[in-house]
């Protein structure tokens, strides 16, 4: 995979000799020794950044044989060697990581899930602002993510300036080494991370490591800030072949993951993602404006509300939409359409994309566009919500039934699902329906029987069920209800579940 550019907006900075500069109210003889040591290596940081500023305008884009070539550029604009000095020292003026994440980190502790599967370490890093940040804003990001997705943090941090709670897996005490290695490299990198996110940590119980390696400040360092994804790439290519093997035999608990997310936010209001999922530009502060301003009177007469965010794919070649009024250009060119539409379209069928491409605003204030008045199982939204929704059952590991089951248990809880406008949220790439490994089905196999188990117990503890879930099979497929989707009965009890449920 190609590195990707990441949109990052960074405060210009120049040298100034006027009294606002913040070097002229250094004084070198208030320094300690290792200060002006510290300092003199970061000069020649910068000196050696600077003699390769090749490498930061080195991406070039080739828009030959695409319609409408103008509009498409690149996710960044390419750094010149003035904006890459810029780019630089805006990110190391405040940098004061120096030691490796997780350092002191006690691996024989730690607590257990309830089948004693997986161990997690809760705050094993903790943003440096995420208190603060928990305080000022009404809404926390929880996500959860594997080795191979991280970068995607980049982002994801520099479009959310309020708290971010993210649960890492590791499979094995050499993946957790190379998580320590990038971790603290992003760190490193990028003050958004540094500040506003709070990483919690998963092991295997039967790959979990009974202590850390040791990681010196230049194993993570020597890597160049201006390729996050690049770096990461190299780093799981030192990854050992049984590693790769057990992770493809193993599930990958994203449920306990999104639950251990969940609880690591302070904040009134959970926006729980995926790690790959983009928000738009200023989401955070439009968002938290929009809670703060929901009446208690509209609280007491809608009680459970998740409030839906529209989620697009988006061609890899064209720049991040600036807006709501950007994205739909781009979606009327084709280069952009509604999350998992080619895949399976019933994922986020729900939502109603049409009609809220319709609801076009020249103001930029968050509101209701319309409820969500035909849900069907196996929609499963990125939504806001308080954290006293229904938790995700841990027995859905690996993929099929993950998210669109906790989303049905709200659903049938009495939860009203209400669609944003103008705020969205993006995933890169146009995908396409490729061929399942036999993995990715075998886990959907098991899935499905402890889903038979889940529907009646959703029934037992609600009394209801509105999408007849638990009318026989036979009956279900006559009437196009139960796993197939409600009002879908093309689909099937095995083809939804093969096909739904595509991100995890």
């Amino acid at each position: 995979m190609a590195p990707r550019l990441i949109t990052i907006s960074t405060p210009s900075i120049s040298p100034s000799s006027s009294p606002s500069s913040p070097f002229e109210s250094c004084r070198l003889w208030n320094l300690s020794i290792a200060s002006v040591l510290a300092l003199t290596l970061s000069n020649v940081f910068l000196t050696v950044r600077l003699l390769h500023n090749g490498d930061c305008n080195s991406q070039q884009y080739s828009a030959a044989n695409i319609e409408d070539s103008a509009s498409l550029v690149p996710r960044a604009p390419i750094l010149t060697p003035a904006t890459c000095l810029e780019y630089v020292l805006a990110e190391s003026l405040t940098n004061n990581t120096d030691k490796a994440v997780f350092s002191g980190l006690d691996l024989r502790l730690g607590r257990w899930d309830s089948r004693r599967l997986y161990k997690f370490f809760d705050f094993a890093v903790i943003g440096e602002k995420y208190p603060e940040l928990s305080e000022k804003f009404s809404v926390c990001l929880a996500t959860q993510s594997s080795l191979e997705k991280i970068y995607s943090l980049v982002q994801v941090s520099h479009h959310w300036s309020g708290p971010i709670s993210a649960a890492i897996f590791a499979a094995g005490n050499d993946e957790l080494y190379l998580l320590q290695i990038y971790l603290s490299y992003l760190r490193n990198c990028f003050k958004t991370i540094r500040e506003r996110v709070s990483f919690h940590l998963a092991l295997p119980k039967d790959r979990s490591p009974t202590h850390l390696k040791s990681i010196h400040v230049g194993d993570f360092t020597k890597f160049d800030c201006a390729k996050p994804e690049a770096t990461l790439n190299d780093l799981i290519k030192l990854r050992k072949a049984e590693t790769n093997k057990w992770r493809i035999k193993n599930p990958y608990p994203q449920n306990h993951l999104r639950n251990v997310a969940r609880k690591g936010c302070q904040s009134n209001y959970v926006f729980l993602t995926d790690v790959d999922i983009i928000p738009s530009v200023n989401f955070a502060e439009h968002l938290d404006k929009f809670l703060r301003a929901q009446k208690p009177v509209h609280q007491q007469q809608h009680p459970q509300t998740a409030y839906v965010v529209p989620t697009y794919e988006l061609d890899d070649r064209v720049r991040f939409p600036r807006n709501k009024t950007d994205l739909i250009r781009l979606a009327n060119k084709g280069l952009a359409r509604p999350f998992h539409h080619k895949v399976f379209i019933y994922n986020q069928f729900a939502t109603n994309f049409s009609r809220w491409q319709t609801d076009v605003s020249e103001n930029d204030i968050t509101r209701v566009s319309h409820n969500v008045t035909n849900f069907e199982f196996l929609y499963e939204p990125f939504y806001v919500a308080p954290d006293t929704v229904p938790p995700h059952d841990e027995r859905f590991l690996g993929y099929g039934y993950t998210r669109n089951t906790q989303v049905y248990e709200m659903f049938v809880a009495g939860y009203q699902f209400q669609v944003l406008t103008p705020l969205f949220t993006v995933h890169w790439g146009l995908q396409n329906k490729k061929s399942r490994p036999a993995w990715r089905e075998r886990q959907n196999n098991v899935n499905r029987k402890y889903f038979e188990i889940f529907k009646r117990e959703v029934f037992a503890r609600y009394h209801k069920d509105p999408l007849r879930m638990l009318l026989p099979k036979k009956v279900q497929k006559q009437h196009g209800v139960g796993a197939g989707g409600a009002g879908n009965a093309g689909a099937g009890a095995g083809g939804a579940a093969a096909a739904g449920d595509g991100n995890g």
